[in-house]
């Protein structure tokens, strides 16, 4: 596989994995249960918290191989800095 290919792939399942961590991370926001009127009996609290759990870990993952794969983007970015500076 090509480098820009597994690039693109870990930015598509990075943005995935984050949604997935926001929309649980909302539902299990203590506001928002009462705000529907629900009790956090009504959910499925345990797998909520799995999920957001493991989405987060994902997402660190994920985040440090995309940082890796940019990184001849950050050290010329890094370079302009200095440059300027």
């Amino acid at each position: 596989m090509k480098k820009r290919t597994i690039t693109h792939l870990t930015s598509f399942i990075l943005l995935i994995v984050t949604v997935i961590c926001i929309i649980s991370g909302i539902i299990k926001w203590p506001g928002f249960i009462n705000a529907l009127g629900l009790t956090y009996r009504d959910l499925p609290m345990a797998q909520i918290t799995g999920v957001h759990d493991w989405t987060g870990i994902l997402m660190i993952l994920l985040m440090v191989l995309h940082l890796i794969s940019y990184k001849g983007g950050f050290r010329g970015m890094i370079k302009t800095i200095k440059e300027i500076v």
